[in-house]
Formats: C-alpha cells, sequence, structure tokens
C-alpha cells in the first residue's frame, strides 16, 4: 500500500514597516519589507530601507529652509 510523508518547515519572517512624517504628523510615504528572521534581522536593514524609502519619493519630501542671508 502506497504511504505519504510530510514536512514541515516553519521560517520566521519579520514585516518592517517605515513611516516618514513631516512635523506635523502628516505622511509623507511609507512602505514595508517582509524580512526573513526577526526583529535583529530587520533592525540591521532599517536605516537602509528608511534612507531608499526617503531617495526613491525624495520629491514628497519638504526643502530644507533657506539660510539666513537668502543665499545658499
Amino acid at each position: 500500500m502506497a504511504k505519504y510523508k510530510t514536512v514541515v518547515e516553519t521560517q520566521e519572517e519579520s514585516t518592517l514597516r517605515v513611516t516618514w512624517e513631516d512635523d506635523s504628523g502628516n505622511v509623507i510615504v511609507s512602505g514595508e519589507k517582509k524580512v526573513k528572521g526577526g526583529a535583529t534581522e530587520a533592525k540591521k536593514i532599517e536605516k537602509t530601507f528608511a534612507d531608499d524609502l526617503k531617495k526613491n519619493f525624495g520629491e514628497r519630501f519638504p526643502n530644507p529652509p533657506a539660510p539666513e542671508g537668502g543665499m545658499i
């Protein structure tokens, strides 16, 4: 008689969510990324992911205030 075998693989996966907000708390851009592993692995890529969001959606970010004197 035929038999079957089963294998259960468990992979831990985390979701990293980054939200950029202006000083008033309005969302400028947000994104999320699936990360294999737990919080430690997600923390390792947090800054890079946040920087990539800001770079990729740079047109949504306000310009810095002009320096006093009006010239850059």
